[in-house]
């Protein structure tokens, strides 16, 4: 993962991309998966929170909006959702790197120490993303894939 480079979050159960739902701008729009459209809402920005810190926003590239969890809520089923940026640790995520697949991470939450996942293991588009325990499941793992040049 290169700091600061845009790239696609794909989810390893369900085959499809992270993405802010009708490519909507404003705070609170939920964030969900879906088919890969080569839309701005589907590219995110990893920027570490502080040199060295570990800690990462990750950045929508068609709102400059971050990926926060919804309330600061610190309980499994709390929805994803894109947020002005604050200085609020719902916005901040641990990028987890799995060291037996190059490119597969896991984001945690800061704040609560659960993991971005897919709902219900959904494979649907338009799949609700939310946070939860670690059950060591592909739909909480992710695909950091450069976005194609053009």
């Amino acid at each position: 993962m290169n700091n600061g480079t845009t790239h696609l979050l794909r989810n390893v159960g369900s085959g499809l991309l992270l993405e802010v739902r009708d490519g909507a701008k404003g705070s609170g729009a939920p964030v969900q998966q879906g088919k890969d459209s080569g839309a701005a809402a589907q590219q995110w920005t990893l920027t570490p929170v502080h040199e060295g810190s570990g800690l990462h926003h990750v950045v929508n590239v068609a709102s400059g909006k971050r990926l926060d969890v919804a309330g600061a809520k610190l309980e499994n089923g709390v929805r994803i959702q894109q947020w002005s940026a604050n200085n609020f640790g719902a916005q901040e995520w641990i990028v987890e790197r799995h060291p037996d697949a190059p490119g597969r991470v896991s984001l945690m939450s800061w704040i609560s120490g659960l993991l971005l996942e897919v709902a219900d293991r959904s494979t649907e588009d338009g799949g609700r993303v939310q946070q939860w325990e670690d059950t060591d499941s592909p739909f909480q793992w992710w695909q950091l894939e450069p976005v194609p040049a053009g």
